[in-house]
């Protein structure tokens, strides 16, 4: 998890003139307020100093590739400026405003304070000669200035910069979290067909057994390999089932090209048993071609959950019905299922957060968490149900031509 990020007051000072830096220093370093003098800027004195109760760290520069330098240095020890004031015409080949946007390709975090005694560019040219995109990361002022003004300036940067960050990181905690729901959720859909690819295990290693043990009895070669070939279908049968359900497992952010029936077709082989058991016929209708972009695991988590949920909704048996069909540029997956249905009421809020009707036996996630995958996959997922008919989910993906 993010941590609690500490609040950032490091600014940065750029004027060619000594005694303008001086100033700055003067107005925002706590340290010897009672030995302050009034600073003067193109010869005009800035009297009545305002009193600074906040800790700022300066750092100081008088040309624009000394600037960067510091800004450099600073980001190679893992700091980053908050904030800057810039003198707009300087010594060093630069002026202010080119280096402003240099220190945007190296930080492009950096709030920006302009500072200038001159007229020759409005804050017009200077918004289109930054772009939109830096619009809420620079402000102006004109000399002479007073304390109280260079103290507000770095507060509202200081207070931008943190704010920013401070976002930044609550929505990296998001992010986090819902990782971690989307794993635990997946880990939840493991353990509920795990009895079940238990069983398919049985079958398999019991038909590996009785063709092994006939081989041993017979003296037909024909027949021995024939039953060596059977062995060999059942154990290319285990192999599936144990790389569909490990594949399950894994935590991927990866998306490629994805053939949408052949994930289908892996998630049905992972339930195929518990389907049998709970008497559901399956009737799946798919094309081939239906490519999309997507995350293979995340897409058989969304199937797999709908699959569970039709199950649930069948209790004494009926039939799941799956179509996956090319329509136009997207491609549409309904999953069908003749049970019980849900009630207009419920209808409406089943993909809201830990919202289930199905009691202790519901953590409420499985829909709401299918409907965050699909929206990452640049898709929707709807529901149509009727009490006593049964209910059909309705999911459309952008398509890949082959």
């Amino acid at each position: 998890m993010s941590e609690v990020r500490k609040p950032n007051n490091l600014l940065l000072v750029v004027d060619d003139e000594k005694d303008i830096v001086q100033a700055y220093i003067d107005f925002l370093v706590i340290e010897g307020k009672s030995e302050r003098k009034s600073s003067r800027s193109k010869g005009n004195a800035n009297e009545n100093l305002e009193q600074n109760t906040e800790t700022y760290e300066i750092l100081k520069a008088y040309n624009g590739p000394e600037a960067l330098k510091v800004v450099e240095g600073e980001l190679k020890n893992g700091r980053r400026i908050a904030g800057g004031f810039f003198d707009v015409k300087m010594d060093g080949g630069m002026d202010g405003l080119q280096t402003i946007k240099e220190i945007w390709k190296r930080d492009p975090k950096v709030n920006c304070t302009i500072v200038t005694a001159y007229q020759d560019r409005s804050v017009q040219d200077i918004n289109q000669l930054f772009g939109e995109s830096f619009r809420d990361q620079w402000d102006y002022l004109n000399k002479p200035f007073t304390s109280g003004e260079i103290l507000q300036k770095a507060r509202q940067m200081c207070a931008s910069w943190n704010r920013r960050s401070n976002l930044e990181d609550s929505l990296k905690m998001l992010q986090e979290m819902q990782a971690q729901l989307v794993l635990s959720e997946r880990m939840s859909a493991i353990g509920q067909v795990a009895r079940g690819v238990g069983h398919e295990f049985g079958n398999i290693l019991q038909r590996i057994l009785g063709k092994a043990d006939l081989s041993l009895n017979e003296t037909d070669p024909g027949k021995i390999k024939e039953n060596l070939s059977l062995i060999i279908q059942a154990v290319d049968s285990a192999s599936v089932v144990i790389r569909n359900l490990q594949s399950f497992s894994k935590n991927s952010d990866q998306k490629k090209a994805v053939s949408v029936a052949q994930v289908f077709t892996d998630t049905l082989m992972l339930i195929n048993h518990d389907l049998k058991k709970g008497n559901i016929e399956t009737k799946v209708e798919k094309g081939e071609s239906a490519l999309v972009e997507g995350n293979p695991i995340e897409l058989q988590q969304v199937f797999l959950n709908l699959i569970i949920n039709a199950m649930h909704a069948m209790p004494k048996g009926g039939v799941l019905s799956v179509s996956i069909k090319n329509d136009n540029s997207r491609v549409r997956i309904t999953v069908s299922d003749s049970g019980v249905g849900i009630s207009p009421e419920n209808l409406p809020k089943i993909f809201e957060y830990a919202f289930t009707t199905k009691g202790e036996k519901g953590s409420g996630l499985g829909l709401s968490i299918s409907q965050k995958i699909i929206e990452d996959h640049r898709g929707t997922i709807k529901v149509a149900s009727e009490l006593g008919k049964g209910t059909t989910f309705e999911i459309t993906l952008p398509g890949l031509q082959r």
